[in-house]
């Protein structure tokens, strides 16, 4: 039986999704708006994406069992995702030498960069797949050798700490795993407000709203740099309090609303869209801004963010239909790590 969608659920990824494909198209976008609104949509952007995996967190029939769903749901596509990103860097090549302009770098080194380097050119996005993962799998770790939930809060904040350190001296660990150590308690937030009954509904979601909008101005006003990607982060109480106090306000905002059809939609289908997002919003940028002359600005960004939008419609129903494997809508792997045919 399918699992029940749960609509407020849906609609806090869809607004992460779509702030983090405004951001890629211009990271300047917000501060058009308010000079520090940037730093107060990162305190939970991303912060969000791991809360949300810790609320659906589950053992399943143990850690080779555990670990198959996670490679199906998250290193599947991430996997699925660098070829498909490579495939159009090969068409973009194609389409240069036709044209006599300036080639590009086709080396099949392009395909295992994403598995050593930070910064991957082709679509970047694809780092916090691996980060997420690995948080999944250090936190089936705690949970198996750790039974009291406050033996599992405190190794959280050893973990984070260690990985704040770490980020602090500027060490980088390979595989996003020092990414991994310092988001795992926002995955542990999601998980004990899982374990409380949070999920349910309650008499006092509609003071959720109210609650958004007192949280949103010391959030904005506390708020500094912070990059997961690159670890740049603020003073270690500011990182995880203003994090934790957002990521919770926009929850409780969230639970009384409707379901929101294309909202939903997008919400449901949010990793095809960061998958596939650098691959439309590049070329429409680039095309305005060469051909059409136009410069970077809340109009560009507008127009850019809409058109990008409007082709993951049909991006996300060509690869739930004909690909559903590779985009985790199907399990790539069955119970015995064999590949499933249709």
């Amino acid at each position: 039986m399918a699992q029940r969608r749960i609509a407020y659920i849906d609609l806090m990824k869809c607004l992460c999704i779509m702030l983090i494909v405004m951001y890629h198209i211009d990271h300047d976008f917000f501060n058009y708006l308010a000079p520090n609104l940037n730093n107060a949509l990162q305190a939970f952007r991303l912060p969000m994406y791991y809360f949300i995996s810790g609320i659906f967190f589950k053992r399943y029939g143990g850690f080779l069992d555990f670990t198959r769903r996670k490679v199906n749901n998250i290193l599947v596509p991430f996997v699925f995702f660098i070829v498909l990103a490579y495939a159009v860097r090969l068409l973009e090549w194609a389409a240069r030498m036709a044209i006599g302009a300036d080639t590009i770098d086709i080396s099949p080194v392009r395909l295992v960069e994403p598995f050593y380097l930070r910064y991957w050119e082709v679509t970047t996005p694809l780092w916090f797949l691996l980060s997420l993962f690995w948080v999944n799998v250090i936190f089936y770790g705690l949970r198996h050798c750790i039974k009291p939930w406050w033996g599992v809060l405190l190794a959280t904040v050893a973990i984070s700490v260690a990985g704040y350190v770490l980020a602090c001296r500027r060490v980088e660990l390979p595989l996003m795993l020092d990414t991994s150590f310092v988001a795992l308690p926002y995955f542990v937030l999601g998980w004990g407000l899982n374990r409380v009954g949070a999920l349910s509904p309650s008499i006092w979601d509609r003071w959720g709203i109210l609650v958004l909008a007192v949280v949103a101005l010391p959030v904005y006003l506390f708020s500094t740099g912070l990059n997961l990607h690159f670890q740049i982060l603020p003073a270690y109480w500011k990182f995880y309090l203003l994090t934790a106090t957002a990521i919770l306000a926009l929850f409780w905002a969230c639970k009384p609303l409707p379901h929101i059809p294309v909202l939903c939609h997008y919400g449901r289908y949010s990793l095809i869209i960061l998958g596939t997002h650098p691959l439309f919003f590049l070329p429409v940028r680039s095309l305005l801004i060469l051909r059409f002359g136009m410069s970077p600005g809340i109009p560009l960004a507008l127009i850019v963010f809409s058109v990008t939008m409007l082709l993951e419609w049909p991006a996300i129903w060509l690869l739930k239909t004909y690909l559903p494997r590779m985009v985790a809508q199907q399990p790539f792997f069955d119970t015995d790590w064999k590949v499933l045919s249709r």
